[in-house]
């Protein structure tokens, strides 16, 4: 077994964001008393993700993101609200989603039965990822939760990473496995801090980038084989 730590990322590999999201936005529209539209639903995806590269890029603080997707949703629609308020009551409902991915649970227990040291790390916001984690049931299996918006760095700064580090007691980089599906920010991230990365591609999308992970999987049961377990 040559890997002894696992490093996570959190949505899209461990929790079902897009279950997550479009309940989240569907409600919040709701509790607005604002038409929606399952357009709306795309249109807000096609706007977040950019949303997240600019932040990942630095062109964009938390703070002015967590206003500035729901400014852009609402005038990209024609709806009228408050952008802030819609915000905030998207953040709210999305903490309550708390959906995993199939196989999870199985995965993470085997990990932990056979003594893997895990860590989840997210660019997510804290007040939702701590909210979400406290109530999904896969909290007491990750020893700590290295969240962007408290370190004060997003993935791919080398920064969370070296804080991750830090707090993981400076384990030896070629025992430490990233696994996320997140070309931009987890594989790019980790081929960076030059540790081995494994890519959650359930959909099978092309890698156009740059970053090369070392593993590519489509489920998340495969790690079974890539940790010898």
């Amino acid at each position: 077994m040559r890997y002894s730590y696992c490093l996570f990322d959190l949505d899209g590999t461990l929790f079902d964001y897009d279950k997550a999201e479009s309940a989240a936005i569907q409600k919040t529209f709701q509790d607005h008393n604002v038409k929606y539209s399952d357009s709306y639903l795309l249109e807000y995806r096609s706007i977040n993700k950019q949303i997240w590269l600019d932040y990942e890029s630095g062109l964009i603080t938390q703070d002015e993101l967590k206003t500035e997707r729901f400014r852009r949703l609402l005038e990209a629609t024609g709806e009228v609200a408050d952008p802030g308020k819609f915000g905030v009551a998207y953040l709210k409902n999305l903490s309550q989603e708390r959906a995993l991915l199939p196989g999870v649970i199985p995965i993470i227990e085997l990990l932990s039965e056979n003594s893997i040291k895990m860590y989840l790390i997210t660019n997510g916001l804290k007040d939702v990822q701590r909210e979400r984690l406290a109530g999904s049931g896969i909290k007491k299996y990750f020893i700590d939760v290295f969240i962007s918006e408290e370190i004060g760095a997003a993935k791919p700064d080398k920064r969370i990473f070296d804080e991750s580090f830090r707090r993981m007691g400076f384990p030896e980089k070629a025992e430490v496995l990233l696994i996320g599906d997140s070309l931009s920010s987890d594989i790019a991230g980790g081929c960076s801090y030059e540790i081995d990365t494994c890519w959650f591609n359930p959909n099978c999308i092309n890698n156009n980038s740059d970053f090369k992970p070392k593993y590519t999987i489509k489920d998340i049961a495969e790690l079974q084989k890539i940790l010898n377990l």
